[in-house]
């Protein structure tokens, strides 16, 4: 072969003065002190054809055309079952192997990754979305800090109260490590199934929580099961409480909730939120990525329990009662600037939904 017979600086050599002088083969063998029959083999049409390396088993079309099948199949199973490189390699009758096809797929930034969990959109879902965002795409973020009172909506917290405890909520909690290949079932490297049972040794609590006018207003525990009777109390006691104190200008209220039809859409809550005035600021179904606290405050108060817990040592036992104010005191404690930032990001959430045409979208 060429390659290994001739340097490349004699190969562009012999080019140049074939090409500039038009040199006979056995002259330009005599000036490289090679054999006639090198020079000529370089200069014949097989010869030209050749390239340096092994062939490429797969062009760029033909990835083109794997990638867009690869979609289609994904779009096809629509999660009910995973599409594997086998599948596409079968389904396409490639005769690269399946190594390669992963490799230029990953050449292309297409990875097997874990799906994510979102809820599933029905077409009226995704149309009432789409409506929501054009709606309320204009408006700037200040309008949302000021027109929305409070922002309301309830959570279960599991209550962790000893050192194990803490331990395994904490380490679920982590995302992840820096490591070597190899390293990852060292101890410090690998974290609990978040999906297999935790006792936690204490029985958890449900919280009525509403954000407004830069804070924390309402964070109410609740106690026995969450129903219509229970979301009727909370309107008209608790929850009007903190609203005529923080807007005591006002006669009614703007509340955005989901549609929890247990207790916010229920015929006792609505007659209760009529009798205190409150008027719903519906978001669409299915659509957690609108509300305040789905997409920040749980996840927010959750990271800064964790910060507080982190240099306690593991006997260290906390009593139910001082959990449950730690957990107060810990949600209605942040920042103003961070409460309406994230209040604020709505108009961003439009945005999105916009451009996504209501389908789904981060956060």
């Amino acid at each position: 072969m060429v390659g290994t017979t001739m340097s490349p600086e004699e190969i562009r050599l012999a080019k140049e003065w074939k090409l500039k002088e038009d040199l006979a083969p056995s002259d330009i063998a005599a000036r490289l002190n090679r054999n006639k029959s090198t020079i000529t083999r370089l200069f014949s049409p097989r010869a030209q054809r050749k390239t340096r390396g092994r062939r490429a088993m797969l062009t760029e079309v033909q990835v083109d055309a794997l990638v867009a099948k690869l979609k289609d199949m994904i779009k096809k199973a629509n999660g009910t079952y995973e599409v594997t490189a086998q599948m596409l390699k079968r389904s396409q009758r490639c005769k690269a192997s399946v190594n390669t096809i992963r490799k230029r797929l990953h050449d292309r930034g297409m990875r097997f990754y874990a799906m994510r969990s979102k809820p599933m959109l029905t077409n009226e879902d995704i149309a009432a979305r789409y409506d929501f965002g054009w709606s309320y795409v204009e408006r700037p973020r200040n309008w949302w800090v000021t027109h929305l009172h409070m922002i309301i909506d309830v959570k279960f917290f599991p209550v962790y109260l000893n050192g194990k405890a803490r331990r395994h909520v904490a380490q679920t909690g982590t995302r992840g490590v820096y490591r070597e290949y190899g390293e990852g079932l060292n101890e410090g490297y690998y974290k609990p199934n978040a999906k297999l049972k935790f006792t936690t040794g204490a029985k958890g609590v449900h919280v009525l929580a509403g954000v407004g006018n830069g804070k924390v207003l309402l964070w109410e525990y609740i106690v026995g099961r969450w129903n219509a009777a229970e979301a009727a109390r909370l309107y008209e006691g608790p929850m009007l409480k903190v609203l005529k104190a923080a807007y005591p200008n006002r006669s009614r209220y703007n509340v955005l909730e989901d549609n929890d039809p247990a207790g916010f859409r229920s015929k006792m809550g609505l007659a209760a939120k009529k009798r205190a005035h409150i008027d719903t600021f519906g978001i669409p179904k299915h659509s957690p990525q609108l509300n305040i606290c789905d997409y920040w405050l749980w996840k927010e108060v959750n990271k800064r329990m964790r910060l507080t817990e982190r240099g306690w040592p593991d006997g260290k036992k906390e009593e139910r009662s001082a959990y449950l104010r730690r957990l107060t005191r810990t949600a209605k404690s942040l920042p103003m600037d961070l409460v309406n930032r994230s209040i604020g990001d709505m108009k961003n959430r439009c945005e999105l939904l916009v451009e996504a045409e209501g389908g789904q979208i981060e956060g």
